[in-house]
């Protein structure tokens, strides 16, 4: 099953703690809340520095898509670089810091226990295929304009989401960059 959501369609809610908002792009099981998910997918717009919402028990990957933003937990500190994922846990303290205004952000988490995941950035230029098997969903977010999806045109920050098929993946220009994320649902639900 192959299923398409738009950037426009995604809804908004607040953060955990208050701080923001999100966007959800997808949750499973559907309509789950931010204390039940199996797993999810969000957008999070970052207007000033604060603490991140704590999520016990999830592992968590973000990727930074605008904006500069550092993150502060205990004995680290990290320089989000735009496009590349960094993964911790949801339980750990961390502080972030933006710079020079709002930063946007693409988030995955998934429960321990019950999923996990693996968020990479590719760069697409000639048609490849993308399956995901039963109990598996792969998920591509667009980070441009110009990815088609079994011809279906995806512009930035649209979402495809594979669960069991295979699906054909091309640039219609030149090169594309896309974050693809591997979901495996160890009790898996019907999207």
């Amino acid at each position: 099953m192959l299923r398409i959501i738009r950037s426009a369609d995604y809804p908004t809610r607040p953060w955990k703690n208050g701080g923001g908002t999100t966007r959800d792009i997808a949750v499973s099981p559907p309509g789950a809340s931010l204390d039940d998910f199996v797993w999810r997918l969000s957008l999070a717009q970052v207007d000033r520095d604060g603490p991140f919402s704590r999520f016990d028990n999830v592992d968590r990957t973000l990727v930074l898509l605008s904006g500069a933003m550092t993150l502060h937990q205990p004995g680290r500190r990290i320089d989000l670089v735009r496009h590349q994922p960094v993964a911790f846990e949801g339980e750990r303290a961390i502080e972030a810091t933006v710079a020079g205004g709002a930063t946007l952000d693409f988030n995955v988490m998934t429960r321990r226990g019950r999923a996990r995941h693996v968020v990479r950035r590719e760069s697409f230029t000639k048609q490849v295929s993308l399956a995901a098997a039963a109990g598996r969903s792969v998920a591509l977010f667009a980070l441009a304009d110009g990815l088609a999806v079994d011809s279906e045109q995806l512009h930035a920050y649209d979402t495809a989401i594979i669960s069991a098929s295979q699906v054909a993946v091309a640039a219609s220009t030149g090169v594309v960059d896309a974050l693809v994320i591997e979901i495996d649902d160890f009790h898996p639900n019907v999207l």
